[in-house]
This record gives structure tokens, C-alpha cells and sequence, in this order.
């Protein structure tokens, strides 16, 4: 069993380590112990390993290093979860073929997978509900007591569990059934475990560092009020009246967050941006900074009425010295100075590209006053009408350069998947192409395209814009992108598995992803505030987001709607086979770094005719429901180990949004909750 000690070794340390690391530490530790481990013992697993093959269990040799490692993060991070193949795992272990160590990991593994979010069956757990309720309804209001009372990591699985259970307990409850439960969750002392818990105020969340890494994680105050949504009938609060606030009751507004160290800036990391606009204040100061401050602060009876949107712009005026005379604690100090950064900086933004597509246009006319007689292909803003058509036997196709049988064309990489894959030549597919225009550039300063709608010539369905940024900021965006490695790589949907190349980082917040129990809608893999660090690399981010953003606003303002809010995709040599997205806003593109040859890395924009012939500081937004995807390089370019092509994707997708609306309901609830079930919540 000598072979056995390197991983189990490397297991204990890991269980002892884990806590105190971040995802992104443990990601980067996990993956070069194995690399270690693999090359001391390659036979460290045992004679046969288990993985999954379209569904179903096989045993089978280990043949390499990437079956090895595909088996670990299978069985680590999602099999486990599931009674059925639990059972061929542990009958694994008993049999000799599975070491036991792998046990010890199962409940801490962060990934994204697009299988079912849940897998517990509702009528198994309760039978007979009527009976059966009750108990259940006590014993995950203890695994929830538990956990929150002493916030250890040890007890975070039972309620997991609890919610899992819960959420399919109370999905779509018939409607004569509704009374009944709402009885029961309120004589179990679960409806009034929950309040708790979901309590706004902050406090909970800040008892220990693992309960605050367990509320990023899982959202606990939103998943807990989400199963109440579908059958607790909610009464809107009453609406109170505000009054007028002043420069003195600003500071004290941020002197009391300091004070009590109420900022939840490491169990929800989207709080830091509660300053960056007076949309993002509102909302985050009904979520958590009045009811806290109201039960911190009860002598402070102003804040409850303060006219929030007076208040706001009060903290807005104050400047850098001010803030440094408050004493406020680093933290929350960081944010309001970054804050204030990132409002100059959209003002500066949006002044700057409105003179550069505004200064030199002739109102009676309304065009360029260097290219108004010319030609409309010739002019810096040319519209070119297109006939959308969806081009559905085009997806999952990969579009090539070069001839489909080159021998230095790009090959699939999937795993556990056929590698068949069909090769498009771009010559063939007959599309328009898109590309720089460096002599419009040299007399009007800008390189619009705007693809319109044939049949409505005033609806803009995609733009390109070339030379967007001055020299200046695309420097500062190139080295702000490179913090994007700093969060873990996405892992591919199944559109994109057989053509796994480049990396793909992304900087916001995510679905549910399947197989991770208890998952919700949380930020990615290493978007944890663990320090000031943290709070300035998100920062950085969002400063490249106002910055594409305010690109287009100018031109295209409906495209640019809604998109601060949406989550960033650093990329390195990402490919992307022919597809489409279900998004919930438009997509804006930018080009950062292009080191690939002119034909390499494109754009296609596949239902609208057109493709881009991507450029360093080209932009363009399309939506993503129309079929779209990389020109793919050749192989020899990929393995150069070169820079070939570096951008960033902005969008918020359709599942997300939902999501998001899911949890704003469900924190609208609370209140709502606590006034029907007659619970003090102060």
C-alpha cells in the first residue's frame, strides 16, 4: 500500500488547509500537487478508475494523466452527490479499487457543470407530506441552528442538505396543501429559523470567516426566503415618508458603518459597489444598510427616514480629504475612495466619447462634417443593411480560414465525446467582411459599421467600431485584463466541449450550475473579498466595463442598457465553434491584444452575413441570439505558445437575470414575512 501515501498524505493536508484558503488558492495548489503526484506515482489510484461516459458508470484501466485527473474532478466534485453512483463509488472503495481518501474532499469542491441543479426526489422525502412533514420541517431547522449558531465548516453539509430538501419540498405545492405547510414550517420554529437567518440586517454573515465565505457561496438569506416564495402569500410594506438630510448626517451615515464594522463586502462581494451610482446606493441601502444601521444605531432615528437619494449625493461630495477625516475603518475607506474613482471616471467616459461622435457633426444635416458628401461606404459612420436569417444547421460547425482538409487545422480536443467536427472554409459561406479603414480613420477620427435591419432601416442589429480607445486607456485595459487570471477559468457548456480551447475567465456572478449541492446564483470561483487586494481588482474590472460601455452609448444607447450590471469573460485564445446565447442583454466585444495573423481570430456574425476582421482596440455588440463564433486559427499557431489573441466579452445571460430577479423578490419578502407570521425582527 506504499503506492497509496502520496495522495493520502496529500488529502490530509488539504482537509486541514482548506479553510483557510481561497478557491483560487486551492484550485492553483490542487492542480500542482496533482502534477506532482502523478509524476512520483502514476499508479497512485489503484489498477482501475471510474469516470462517466454519456451518463453511465464503467470501470476501466487508468490510461493516462488526463483520464486520471478527469476521474478525480468527477468524482470529487459531482458524482458523489448522487445516491446511485454513490453507491458504485463506495462499492469501489470496499472492493479496493477506489482509496478511501477520496472521501474526504467531496463536500468542499467549487465547479460549474450545466447538468440538473438537484437530483433529490420529492416524493421519496416525504411520502405521505402530512405525516412526514412535521419531522422533516424539525430536523432541517436543527441542521440550520446548528451550522449558524457555531458557523464551522464541519456542519455547512447538513444544511446544505436542509436546503436541498426544502427546495424541492416547496416547488409548485398544490393548492390545497398550502395552508397546511405554512402551519407546519410555523409550528416546527423552521419559518421563524429561516427569518433569522435572512434576517437584513448584517451581522450573521460576520460571525465567523467561514460563515462568511458560506454566504458568498450559497446566498443563504436569498435561497432560504426563495423556497417561500412560490406559496406564502406576500402584503407589500407601507411606504414611509422621508425628510431632508445633511452634510453631518452623511458623515455619521458612514462614521456608524465603520463603526460597527457592518459592510458585507466579504460575504456578498457585489456590496463594494453599493457608492459606484446612486442605483446601486438605493438598492443596497434598503438591502442591508438601514436595517442594520436601525438596529445598531437606535438612536440615530434620522437614518429611517433620510431621503436616501439626498444622502447619496451627499457622500458624493465630499472629497478625499473628507473621507480621510471620517477615521473609517480601510475597508469601507477603499471603497468609498474607488467609488468615487469609477463615477469620475464614467463622467470622463461619457463626455469624452460624446465629443468624439457629436464635436464635428452638422445639426442641419446630422453627419460628419469631414465625410458628409461622400460616399455612404466611404463615410466614419456607414450603415450596411442586412437580412437576418437564423442559420441553425450552421451551429456547432467550426469555420476555418484555411481549406476544411488542411493538415494544420485546428482539431477537437472534447473528452468522453466524439471528435467528429464539420469544417467550414470562410470562402464559402460568402460573407461580408468588416475591417479597419485606416484612411477614414485619419480624417474623422472614428470607423463605425452599424448593421441595420433591411425591413426597418432605424433598428440597429449589431456595430462594429475600430481605434475605440486612445492609446492611454486600452494600455490601462490591457493591464487590468491580465488580473481577470486571478479568477478561475470557466468550464465549457456542452456547445462548446469538443473544441476546448483558450481560456476563458469571468468576473461576476453566475447561474446555478448542477451537481454542486445547495448551488445558487453567487459569484464565480474567486470573486471572494478576502482583502483590500480583492476590493481593488474588482474595481479594475469594473472600470473596463463603464469603459466599453460608454463606447457605445453614444451610437447605440438601447444596446448599452443594463450592462453594468452584467458579468465580464477575460479571454486568451479562446475559440468558439458557431453558436448562440440566450442573453438578457446585448454582447459588447473588445479586441485587446491581437499577435495572430490577419486571418486568424475573426468574428463571425453568421445570421446577419457580415463577419469582423478583428483588430487591436476593435469593439463591436451584437446579440447573442444570433449565431455567431470564431474563424479558429491553424494548429501551428495555438501551439507557438504565443499571445495570439486577448479580449473581453460583457453580457448578462438570460439565466442569470432570472436568477437575480429570484433573489430581489426574495429579499423583497422578508418584511413581508415577518409582518404576516407576526415575528420581531428588530
Amino acid at each position: 500500500m506504499s503506492s497509496t501515501a502520496p495522495w493520502t498524505n496529500h488529502l490530509v493536508s488539504r482537509a486541514v488547509l482548506q479553510p483557510h484558503f481561497t478557491e483560487l488558492e486551492a484550485s492553483r495548489w490542487e492542480d500542482e500537487t496533482m502534477s506532482v503526484l502523478l509524476r512520483e506515482d502514476p499508479g497512485m489510484l489503484g489498477p482501475k478508475t471510474w469516470y462517466q461516459d454519456h451518463h453511465e458508470l464503467h470501470w476501466a484501466k487508468l490510461p493516462d494523466e488526463s483520464l486520471c485527473r478527469a476521474y478525480i474532478q468527477f468524482s470529487l466534485m459531482r458524482m458523489c452527490h448522487q445516491q446511485e453512483a454513490m453507491k458504485v463509488l463506495l462499492q469501489g472503495v470496499a472492493e479496493g479499487l477506489v482509496l478511501r481518501g477520496l472521501l474526504l474532499t467531496t463536500r468542499d469542491q467549487l465547479f460549474e457543470d450545466d447538468t440538473p441543479l438537484e437530483t433529490i426526489d420529492a416524493e421519496e422525502l416525504i411520502s405521505d407530506w402530512s405525516r412526514g412533514a412535521e419531522e422533516c420541517c424539525l430536523r432541517w431547522k436543527s441542521a440550520l441552528a446548528n451550522f449558524f449558531g457555531q458557523g464551522t465548516q464541519e456542519l455547512e453539509a447538513p444544511a446544505i442538505t436542509a436546503l436541498r430538501e426544502m427546495r424541492k419540498w416547496t416547488h409548485n405545492p398544490r393548492a390545497d396543501r398550502k395552508s397546511a405547510m405554512e402551519s407546519v414550517i410555523l409550528r416546527s420554529g423552521l419559518g421563524l429559523e429561516i427569518l433569522r437567518i435572512a434576517n437584513p440586517q448584517v451581522g450573521l454573515e460576520n460571525k465567523t470567516p467561514y460563515l462568511s465565505l458560506s454566504f458568498q457561496r450559497y446566498r443563504w438569506k436569498e435561497s432560504l426566503l426563495s423556497c417561500l416564495l412560490e406559496w406564502v402569500d406576500r402584503v407589500l410594506p407601507p411606504r414611509i415618508e422621508t425628510g431632508r438630510s445633511t452634510s453631518a448626517n452623511a458623515q455619521e451615515f458612514l462614521q456608524l458603518l465603520s463603526r460597527h464594522r457592518v459592510c458585507p463586502f466579504r460575504s456578498n462581494y457585489s456590496s463594494v459597489f453599493a457608492f459606484s451610482s446612486e442605483r446601486c446606493f438605493l438598492a443596497e441601502a434598503v438591502r442591508w444598510m438601514l436595517p442594520t444601521l436601525a438596529a445598531k444605531a437606535p438612536s440615530a432615528t434620522w437614518i429611517c427616514k433620510a431621503s436616501l437619494n439626498q444622502l447619496f449625493r451627499l457622500i458624493c461630495g465630499f472629497s478625499a480629504a473628507n473621507l480621510d477625516a471620517l477615521h473609517l475603518d480601510e475597508e469601507l475607506l477603499l471603497v468609498l475612495k474607488s467609488s468615487a474613482k469609477l463615477r469620475g471616471l464614467r463622467q470622463e467616459l461619457a463626455k469624452g466619447f460624446h465629443e468624439k461622435f457629436h464635436k464635428n457633426v452638422d445639426p442641419s444635416t446630422r453627419g460628419c462634417r469631414s465625410c458628409y458628401h461622400q460616399a455612404e461606404d466611404s463615410k466614419c459612420v456607414r450603415y450596411w443593411a442586412v437580412e437576418p436569417s437564423y442559420r441553425t444547421e450552421i451551429h456547432g460547425k467550426v469555420v476555418t480560414p484555411y481549406p476544411a482538409n488542411d493538415p494544420d487545422r485546428l482539431p477537437p480536443t472534447g473528452k468522453g465525446v466524439a471528435v467528429h467536427t464539420d469544417y467550414i472554409p470562410l470562402m464559402d459561406l460568402g460573407l461580408r467582411k468588416i475591417s479597419r479603414r485606416a484612411d477614414v480613420l485619419a480624417r474623422c477620427g472614428r470607423d463605425v459599421t452599424l448593421l441595420v435591419d433591411a425591413g426597418s432601416l432605424n433598428t440597429v442589429l449589431a456595430g462594429v467600431s475600430f481605434d475605440t480607445f486612445s492609446y492611454e486607456d486600452l494600455q490601462k485595459i490591457r493591464y487590468e485584463s491580465s488580473a481577470g487570471k486571478e479568477t478561475k477559468a470557466i468550464k465549457r457548456g456542452s456547445q462548446f466541449r469538443r473544441f476546448e480551447w483558450g481560456k476563458m475567465h469571468p468576473v461576476g456572478s453566475r447561474k446555478p450550475a448542477g451537481g454542486k449541492p445547495g448551488d445558487t446564483y453567487t459569484g464565480y470561483a474567486g470573486m471572494e473579498v478576502t482583502d483590500t487586494s480583492h476590493i481593488r481588482l474588482l474595481f479594475t474590472h469594473a472600470a473596463d466595463v463603464e469603459r466599453m460601455v460608454a463606447a457605445i452609448t453614444p451610437i447605440h444607447p438601447h444596446a448599452a442598457r443594463d450592462l453594468r450590471r452584467a458579468t465580464a469573460y477575460y479571454c486568451w485564445n479562446f475559440v468558439a465553434p458557431q453558436h448562440v446565447d440566450h442573453d438578457a442583454t446585448w454582447t459588447i466585444a473588445l479586441q485587446t491584444y491581437k499577435e495572430a495573423t490577419a486571418d486568424e481570430f475573426n468574428f463571425v456574425m453568421m445570421d446577419l452575413g457580415c463577419y469582423v476582421e478583428t483588430a487591436e482596440n476593435a469593439l463591436w455588440w451584437f446579440q447573442g441570439g444570433h449565431t455567431h463564433g470564431t474563424v479558429v486559427p491553424r494548429l501551428s499557431s495555438m501551439l507557438s505558445n504565443r499571445n495570439l489573441s486577448q479580449g473581453i466579452g460583457v453580457t448578462l445571460p438570460k439565466t442569470s437575470f432570472q436568477a437575480a430577479q429570484t433573489q430581489s423578490s426574495a429579499r423583497d419578502a422578508f418584511e413581508a414575512l415577518a409582518q404576516k407570521w407576526q415575528v420581531d425582527i428588530k
